[in-house]
């Protein structure tokens, strides 16, 4: 049972100990209270357990620390809710900011709108080495529903919505990935028709480091975050097609999204990722029209392999861009050859 009122704010956090106690500190700030913090570590080896360990005692009515083996983000956010009491959950990034009135603005919205089940306001990108900022993404805009809004780019950050426990609840547990786990669970809640709310404020800052990301992506697509961003993909795939949601209107350019990682994942010596990821392509294309460029690209593969595929694929891809660059600006640069591996 949940507490009316309490909004329950879930931190997963590995190895960051500094940024951690800034995170925590803007939601100390909210303006809006009952709140309760759930720092959950993934299995830090640093010294981000002491940190938080200092924080809970410092605040033991409104601070607890969970522990886990290392496991990613959304099993850490899973534990968290697990613990979670209030009837509101705010999911909060470790190198991320809260600002002061967020609570109070969103959990009004919330009141004001029975039928939604999360509020989401605009978020600020700063890249903390040169102290820029800008609106990120859609938050700056109305969006009446996350499906199948967010299917080739999501709009909004981890941070920036607050749910209602209920909707959590609805959705269901987040993927144990390391990768595109936020956006397959957007994703899923929109299928299930959760509808979003929007304030019309500023309410959270993505702070861009130098320092390492849980989700590997400042580091690139290795072959680890080639597989998490695969299985995200054939986690929406599965539940489309189990609800029906199959509409070529947006299927079109999802299908060549599955196209482009089955290509990534074929120059990666992925030969089982790319198998999979290019029938999910094929099938998808089949609803509104014949795969012909799929299977030209199955032969090309029996002819010269995964590898050397996409990087003619690759190849000729630049050389279009390039081809229209040049009709639309006079501009002749060379085209480099494309390593496949994006």
């Amino acid at each position: 049972m949940s507490e009316a009122g309490l909004v329950s704010t879930i931190i997963p956090v590995f190895n960051r100990a500094a940024m951690l106690e800034e995170a925590v500190a803007s939601v100390l700030a909210q303006t809006y209270r009952p709140i309760e913090v759930l720092i959950v570590d993934d299995g830090s080896t640093d010294t981000t357990v002491a940190v938080a360990a200092q924080l809970a005692s410092s605040h033991p009515s409104s601070i607890r620390v969970l522990t886990q083996i290392n496991a990613g983000p959304g099993a850490a956010r899973n534990q968290g809710l697990r613990e979670a009491r209030g009837e509101f959950v705010q999911y909060l990034d470790s190198d991320d900011l809260l600002l002061p009135t967020k609570f109070e603005l969103q959990v009004a919205a919330l009141r004001a709108n029975p039928d939604t089940g999360l509020c989401y306001g605009k978020t600020r990108r700063r890249d903390v080495a040169s102290g820029t900022e800008q609106i990120w993404a859609r938050t700056g805009e109305h969006i009446a529903g996350m499906f199948p809004d967010f299917l080739n780019k999501r709009g909004w950050d981890t941070n920036a919505p607050l749910w209602r426990r209920s909707a959590c609840d609805q959705v269901g547990p987040w993927l144990s990935l390391r990768c595109m786990e936020d956006w397959e669970h957007d994703l899923r809640a929109g299928m299930l028709g959760v509808v979003p709310v929007r304030v019309d404020a500023e309410v959270a800052i993505i702070r861009d480091h130098a320092g390492v990301r849980a989700s590997g992506a400042d580091t690139g697509f290795s072959v680890a975050i080639l597989a998490d961003f695969l299985r995200a993909h054939e986690h929406v795939w599965a539940r489309m097609q189990a609800q029906g949601l199959l509409d070529w209107i947006y299927l079109r350019e999802f299908s060549r999204k599955l196209f482009w990682i089955a290509r990534m994942c074929g120059a990666a010596g992925m030969v089982s990722e790319a198998t999979r990821a290019l029938a999910i392509a094929e099938a998808m294309t089949r609803v509104g029209e014949k795969p012909v460029q799929i299977q030209l690209y199955r032969r090309l593969v029996a002819a010269v392999g995964w590898a050397r595929a996409s990087k003619l694929i690759e190849w000729l891809s630049e050389s279009q861009r390039w081809l229209r660059g040049v009709v639309r600006t006079g501009n002749s640069k060379p085209v480099p050859l494309a390593s496949g591996g994006r």
